[in-house]
């Protein structure tokens, strides 16, 4: 009877001494656990972090390609603006140009046409005295 008591006592004593190593060994897989979710939990926040600033390069990257496109942009604008300055002058050139060689040959025909008319006119040289 003794001995079937400290049996017993034995088996209970082997039993909560495995399950005591059981707890142990899932207190290790849990502090493991907890270590990997720490891990995890560090990666996450890098990657988070990674993650904004990739998003304010694009952002700022494309804002420089904004600018960019707007500079050209204005660039083109201010080129064709002088190329259509650069047109109407040469059109005012021209214009006022013809507009002075047909002035001069209108004053040339003027000239002729008055040198023409005078030499018609017949030519009276008299003597004025005063008998009639």
């Amino acid at each position: 009877m003794f001995n079937s008591k400290l049996k017993a006592q034995k088996e209970e004593l082997e039993k909560e001494v495995r399950f005591l190593k059981a707890k142990l060994e899932d207190e290790s897989e849990l502090d493991s656990l907890r270590h990997s979710i720490r891990t995890l939990k560090n990666e996450l926040a890098e990657v988070k972090q990674k993650k904004k600033m990739e998003e304010e390069d694009i952002k700022h990257m494309v804002k420089i390609h904004k600018e960019r496109n707007e500079i050209q942009l204005e660039k083109k604008t201010m080129e064709l603006e002088r190329a259509k300055q650069t047109e109407i002058a040469e059109v005012k050139d021209n214009y006022r140009d013809k507009t002075e060689i047909q002035l001069k040959n209108e004053s040339n025909n003027m000239k002729e046409m008055y040198g023409q008319i005078l030499e018609r006119l017949p030519n009276l040289s008299a003597k004025l005295s005063g008998k009639l």
